[in-house]
């Protein structure tokens, strides 16, 4: 998708209908004047027929008035709906982000029990096989077994020694007993969590399936709408109109902007850092450059158009970066543009980024070079992912080539 010429000349139906009229009242009035006063029958005939023309004229005035009014309401529908969607798809990317945040703390959840449960099993493990040693001993040595230490007893204090040496064990063996029942019942209850977490999980992904479905189907409806944009104006020049409406939007903000820095400033113009050079700029994003600035042929309308910034084709979701530090001032969405970054470096030098899919500052922050200023998409008046940048020197445009580093 292109952007909006800076400035276009649109041919007026109108205007032709309103001239047409005015020569069609000039001939009039010169064959009034040429004819003989004795073909009054005659003259009043062609009056009469030129009265008739002239109304037609009047009707077909209005039909175009209207059918121009009608377009141009069109046009603004269609920038609301693409602005609507492009709000839409907004949200649903936020809470698709927030469920896939809520999936990650889940397998992080569903990680530690597994853990735990390694821990245990190998725990539960290890007292098993000696509860297993201890049983079969005890099924060899029979009833008799606890006894016999007692009965072999030579002395009163041995006896007393081989009683406490057998109570000690019977402790040990019913502490060894209980924590391995408590240990079963523990990996019972983790098994449990874990089915739990499990079944959530399988539901947070049925709603990012949801979510990206639902995604899909609004990008689809944002090209279905972009698509109408020619079918439903009646011309290139009254479609050129419909940019221009969002061009002429950006053009005042960066002019109030400009008005507000100077006016903050006491009129004295922020420096900008060393590094605001031509040729020191770092490029705002990865991809290739598929936009240029200058003048350029439009690729829908067959008709030459000024371009003031530059396109680079960047994967959706890849960082804008700032080309030098600033202060951030603007950062909304702007109609026809999508989510838009104004980052102002002084000196009158403002920076400004279109397309975006997310914005990661807001407005009245300082950031410095190459801080991330958001993630690259295809917001405002374009069905593909691209950051369209500009340079500005107070309100005139630049050739951003020029000052960003040569790669």
């Amino acid at each position: 998708m292109r952007h909006p010429p800076s400035a276009m000349h649109h041919p007026q139906s109108t205007i032709r209908l309103q001239h047409r009229l005015l020569v069609l009242v000039l001939c009039v009035a010169t064959s009034i004047v040429a004819v003989e006063p004795s073909r009054g029958t005659s003259l009043q005939e062609k009056i009469e027929k030129e009265k008739q023309t002239l109304q037609r004229l009047k009707q077909e005035i209005r039909k175009t008035k209207k059918q121009r009014d009608q377009a141009r309401k069109k046009q603004s529908q269609v920038l609301q709906s693409i602005e609507r969607l492009d709000r839409q798809l907004h949200k649903e990317r936020r809470e698709a982000s927030s469920i896939n945040r809520e999936i990650r703390q889940i397998d992080r959840e569903l990680d530690t029990i597994n853990t735990q449960l390694t821990g245990l099993r190998a725990d539960m493990n290890d007292k098993q096989a000696v509860i297993g040693i201890r049983l079969k001993r005890l099924y060899m040595e029979g009833r008799a077994g606890w006894v016999s230490p007692l009965v072999a007893a030579t002395s009163y204090s041995q006896f007393q020694r081989r009683l406490l040496y057998l109570a000690s064990l019977a402790t040990w063996e019913r502490d060894l007993f209980e924590a391995y029942r408590n240990q079963v019942a523990q990996s019972e209850q983790l098994h449990a969590k874990q089915a739990k977490i499990r079944e959530s999980l399988v539901t947070q992904k049925g709603r990012i399936d949801n979510k990206l479905s639902v995604i899909r189907d609004v990008k689809s409806k944002k090209r279905v709408v972009l698509a109408s944009l020619k079918k439903t104006t009646r011309s290139h020049e009254q479609m050129l109109h419909a940019l221009d409406q969002a061009e002429n939007r950006k053009e005042t903000l960066l002019e109030k902007l400009e008005r507000r820095s100077q006016i903050a400033a006491g009129n004295i113009k922020k420096r900008t850092t060393d590094a605001f050079r031509r040729g020191a700029l770092l490029w705002p994003a990865d991809g290739d450059l598929v936009g240029f600035f200058g003048r350029q042929k439009h690729p829908t309308f067959d008709t030459y158009v000024r371009k003031k910034g530059i396109e680079i084709a960047s994967k959706e979701g890849s960082a804008i970066w700032a080309v030098s530090g600033g202060e951030v001032v603007y950062a909304d969405w702007l109609r026809g543009y999508g989510l838009v970054v104004i980052v102002d470096h002084g000196n009158n030098y403002f920076t400004f980024y279109a397309h975006a899919s997310k914005l990661l500052v807001k407005e009245g922050a300082t950031v410095a070079k190459g801080a991330v200023l958001g993630e690259t998409g295809s917001s405002g008046l374009t069905n593909r992912n691209v950051l369209y940048f500009e340079l500005r020197k107070g309100t005139k445009p630049v050739n951003p080539l020029r000052w960003l580093a040569k790669r």
